[in-house]
């Protein structure tokens, strides 16, 4: 089965087959915003710094 993603009325966030609160990412990635809490907020923020640190490593320059 797809998923439907319905952006929700007169705000930012879309449901999935009507179910459920979620802010959209990338095209391809939905978080949801109705069962987050702070670890999960960290887990997500943690995976996209490894993904850039991936990407485009930083350098130090002295």
């Amino acid at each position: 089965m797809n998923d439907l993603w319905q952006p929700v009325p007169g705000t930012r966030f879309f449901c999935r087959n009507g179910e459920g609160l979620y802010e959209r990412l990338t095209d391809r990635l939905y978080l949801p915003v109705d069962d987050v809490d702070d670890t999960d907020a960290r887990e997500v923020c943690s995976r996209f710094a490894d993904a850039f640190e991936a990407r485009a490593p930083v350098r130090m320059v002295a």
